[in-house]
């Protein structure tokens, strides 16, 4: 698959997320808890089975030390996202007393800061793919190919994250021309940090800090779904339903990948 057809889906797939958002967004209010569920489960389950394994392959020393950075870092950036990357925004006491324009151009800050850091590491050239059990997993991208698992990674939060951010947007009463120039904004972010990616393939210095980076936003990664997980399964609320989600996203990802 080309590096222009892989940035083409990640764009599409907010966008026609996005839209159906906005003309079906009474619906989507309804179904967002669903959809959010299963899609973080879904890339738990890729970040166990094959992200976090590939990572520790690497020669590289303190690894362990960049996925604990990426995880820190989500929790930053979430002070200024409000936690929509997992599905929902934070909100807090003092929520009633901030002007609408702060509280959205710092989410919107947050959010379009960490979809262009995990666009990055789609094609940075590293080590070739390693062989498990007779199949080859190219977890981190070799030559002209791209991060096969990382970028599915990618598009399972993404989805669930276009829609919840598309129904912000709505309701926060903006005019339709500027909700659909933000959302077109943040749906360039992960194809911009992905077009950086490939700009970097040329680089003598860049074997190492594709792992790096990789191991950053993975860290990201397991912040938004191991959060949305515990928050899930601790609901009081239909938690049957909830744990049934989780498994339903978990499983998939294990049939499909594993």
């Amino acid at each position: 698959m080309s590096n222009w057809i892989v940035l083409s889906i990640l764009f599409f797939a907010v966008i026609i997320a996005g839209g159906l958002t906005f003309t079906f967004h009474k619906y989507f209010s309804g179904i967002k808890h669903y959809l959010t569920t299963v899609g973080v489960s879904f890339v738990l389950s890729l970040i166990c089975i094959h992200i976090l394994p590939e990572i520790f392959h690497e020669d590289i020393p303190n690894i362990g030390a960049y996925v604990l950075l990426g995880f820190v870092f989500q929790i930053f950036l979430e002070l200024f996202s409000r936690g929509v990357e997992h599905g929902h925004v934070h909100h807090n006491h003092n929520h009633a007393h901030e002007s609408m324009q702060r509280t959205l151009f710092s989410m919107f800050f947050g959010l379009c800061m960490h979809s262009f850091i995990e666009g990055i590491p789609l094609f940075l050239t590293t080590t070739s793919a390693n062989l498990h059990e007779g199949h080859v997993h190219s977890v981190v991208a070799h030559g002209n190919e791209f991060s096969n698992i990382f970028f599915w990674a990618i598009l399972g939060h993404k989805i669930p994250v276009s829609i919840v951010l598309m129904l912000f947007l709505i309701q926060s009463n903006l005019k339709k021309t500027t909700v659909i120039g933000l959302f077109l904004l943040f749906a360039l972010m992960s194809p911009a940090g992905g077009l950086i990616g490939i700009e970097l393939q040329n680089s003598n210095w860049v074997n190492h800090l594709s792992t790096i980076l990789l191991a950053v936003t993975t860290g990201m990664l397991i912040h938004i779904t191991t959060l949305l997980v515990f928050e899930e399964y601790h609901e009081q609320k239909d938690k049957l339903k909830n744990i049934a989600l989780i498994i339903l996203g978990l499983g998939l990802g294990l049939f499909v990948f594993a």
